[in-house]
């Protein structure tokens, strides 16, 4: 984007991402020697054997001088989808592959717009919002050690006529927020998406979902901070939302 290349970029080279890989041997070690490891908290569901398997897929495309664009981003599909209904490993899995599609599938052509087709391999019953949704979301802490700051504003308005969701970057001001964490906040907004078909099973599409301002803390702020303020913005929006049955 602009010339600007994430700073991530470095840990997602060839010689970076296998210089160590003890912390994914160790993943797939734990999770065969203690099972609970895969259950899934809320429901009491064991996902040991699908954590396993999916990590075995990532550490295969780590070991890969020249992985498929295609086969990362697949791969961040599945983590992505499952993310909030798995387990901690699951989550941590997901951390990686949402850095790695970011450098290796999204960042270089960016132009300020991501356009997803989240439901497009499966059969739901879609939905969109009736009406334009102006929000905000804000993050902060402050703690004896360490102080959050994040604070994100949308614009969400129904595009009924597409069959896709668009999040779009609106904000030119790098002192509004640092373009570095453009990834942050997008993941933090897919994310809920997701968390909410999970919750409600209602798959929305056919949005466009504007950044279009926010604010910075040039000491406390920091990426997670962003991230989480995403996604509070975004339930923000979801309580205000009138959701309807499309047919496209």
């Amino acid at each position: 984007m602009n010339g600007i290349k994430l700073s991530k970029t470095q840990y997602y080279t060839y010689e970076s991402r296998t210089k160590n890989l003890e912390w994914l041997h160790r993943t797939i070690e734990l999770l065969h020697q203690n099972p609970e490891r895969g259950r899934y908290e809320e429901s009491g569901e064991l996902f040991t054997n699908e954590t396993i398997a999916a990590a075995r897929k990532l550490l295969e495309l780590i070991e890969t001088a020249q992985p498929n664009s295609e086969d990362i981003s697949n791969l961040y599909n599945l983590f992505k989808f499952y993310k909030c209904i798995r387990n901690s490993d699951w989550y941590h899995l997901c951390s990686y592959i949402e850095n790695w599609h970011w450098v290796a599938n999204i960042w270089d052509d960016f132009e300020g717009t991501l356009k997803l087709n989240l439901w497009n391999k499966a059969e739901y019953k879609l939905y969109s919002i009736v009406q334009p949704l102006i929000v905000e979301g804000k993050f902060v802490r402050q703690s004896s050690s360490i102080d959050s700051y994040g604070h994100v504003c949308l614009k969400i308005e129904p595009i009924i006529a597409n069959s896709h969701i668009e999040i779009v970057w609106q904000i030119d001001d790098e002192e509004i927020i640092p373009l570095e964490w453009i990834p942050a906040i997008f993941e933090g907004i897919i994310d809920g998406i997701f968390d909410y078909f999970h919750q409600t099973n209602i798959a929305l599409n056919s949005m466009r979902i504007i950044i279009n301002d926010g604010s910075y803390h040039p000491v406390d702020s920091k990426e997670m901070d962003y991230r989480i303020a995403a996604k509070i913005a975004w339930r923000n929006a979801l309580i205000k939302a009138e959701i309807i049955p499309i047919n496209i």
